[in-house]
């Protein structure tokens, strides 16, 4: 399916940092605590005098050590099963992944292996230090023996020659995890998978929307090429569609996934997400791209949230944005209603345009090109389902060979 190169207006960094301050506003202390992780994995990795490729991979999977929290509503799963399904599944890394699990340390033919031994030798390390607040007292209760293949005087040599609790303490260590995730050495297309990374952080938090961004991001990218909006504009409307929905972390589940209609009280609550929304994406993004996000739930007669802007006031990407967005919603099964048809759809959002909701312009298309869009957005929530049929076979067998190795466990860092 095509999508458009948005490379160019946004760094790989900016979207780094975007993860960040999203799983910051799930759990703040674990995303400091994984930072750390993530130092002394860094320096520990330096000297070993691993490829600067090798390097960030590592500080990657460590400061995302615990994205597989959101998706522990899984019967006997864990949380590093987890993290490896989604960095396996849903970034960049892929392969990688492996060193988050136990398995990988007892496969002598895994090239992962020592990877995975340089990842648990740090990991335990940090917790240890975390635990005790002594960094030469959590050093004395490693075992060298338990990660073998693994030069544990260096490990040593770092915590005699660093004076890590204070570096930890000065937050020195936060600029140098951010320096090294700012040297951008992905490829292009690992480059668009970080984008698209974005969108799927928050489909591992609600099942119920599990591709609700990226089909909102399709329909209105397609939409926008066909009102011959501008190339540039079309990207920041794509990375805005994808992002848009993010702030709904902050949302309580028991609202989010209610199976009925909400109150006024909670729905209060659940209008909320846009603000969070705007405050997880501010100073990371081109400010087109955040208003595009922040304004998804405004309408042009002025009566939308959370500012009731009206419709002179915004711009057609962003009308493009709530109109792709409400369509998105429509036709997909949520915990409070069935899917509606095309055209239930189409009737019940030129409804809301004669009533000044929407954009009659923006409507009008949809429903000229309505059959390719739903043909194309049909495929995209095929290739959905089977990305999650294909990970809930992975998981299920994973499972499947820690209860007949009761000796092993998948690494869960935080407890």
């Amino acid at each position: 399916m095509r999508k458009p190169n948005c490379l160019s207006i946004v760094e790989t960094k900016k979207l780094w940092e975007i993860a960040i301050e999203f799983l910051t506003r799930i759990d703040s202390a674990l995303i400091e605590y994984n930072l750390k992780f993530a130092y002394i994995m860094l320096k520990f990795a330096k000297l070993e005098r691993l490829s600067f490729n090798k390097i960030k991979k590592f500080v990657f999977v460590s400061c995302f050590n615990d994205i597989g929290r959101l998706h522990l509503n899984q019967e006997k799963s864990s949380k590093s099963i987890e993290t490896y399904l989604f960095l396996k599944y849903f970034s960049p890394l892929k392969d990688f992944s492996n060193v988050l699990l136990e398995k990988t340390l007892y496969d002598k033919s895994s090239k992962y292996r020592r990877d995975a031994l340089r990842f648990k030798i740090c990991m335990d390390y940090t917790k240890n230090l975390v635990l005790y607040n002594d960094k030469d007292k959590a050093l004395s209760y490693l075992i060298p023996e338990n990660y073998v293949d693994v030069d544990f005087r260096k490990l040593s040599k770092l915590v005699k020659s660093s004076d890590l609790l204070h570096e930890l303490h000065s937050m020195n260590y936060k600029d140098q995890v951010y320096q090294v995730m700012g040297y951008s050495i992905f490829k292009d297309r690992e480059k668009e998978e970080l984008i698209e990374m974005l969108s799927s952080l928050f489909e591992m938090y609600s099942v119920q929307t599990l591709y609700h961004s990226k089909v909102t991001a399709y329909t209105a990218y397609y939409l926008a090429r066909k009102m011959r909006v501008n190339k540039e504009q079309i990207k920041k409307l794509y990375i805005g569609a994808l992002c848009h929905d993010l702030g709904k972390v902050c949302i309580p589940l028991s609202i989010l996934e209610k199976n009925g209609k909400l109150t006024p009280e909670e729905y209060e609550i659940m209008k909320t997400h846009v603000t969070h929304s705007k405050e997880i994406l501010q100073h990371e993004l081109n400010f087109d791209i955040i208003e595009i996000a922040y304004r998804h739930h405004e309408r042009i007669d002025g009566t939308g949230y959370p500012n009731m802007v009206p419709g002179e006031r915004m711009t057609l990407e962003q009308k493009i944005m709530q109109v792709s967005d409400v369509y998105s919603a429509l036709i997909a099964k949520r915990s409070y209603k069935d899917e509606f048809s095309i055209t239930d759809t189409m009737n019940i959002l030129f409804e809301e345009a004669n009533n000044k909701k929407f954009d009659m312009s923006v409507v009008e298309m949809l429903n000229k090109y309505s059959k390719k869009v739903v043909k194309s957005t049909n495929k995209l929530m095929e290739e959905a389902n089977n990305t999650y049929s294909k990970i809930s076979n992975e998981r299920n067998k994973l499972i499947e060979f820690y209860e007949k190795r009761p000796e092993l466990k998948s690494i869960d860092l935080y407890d």
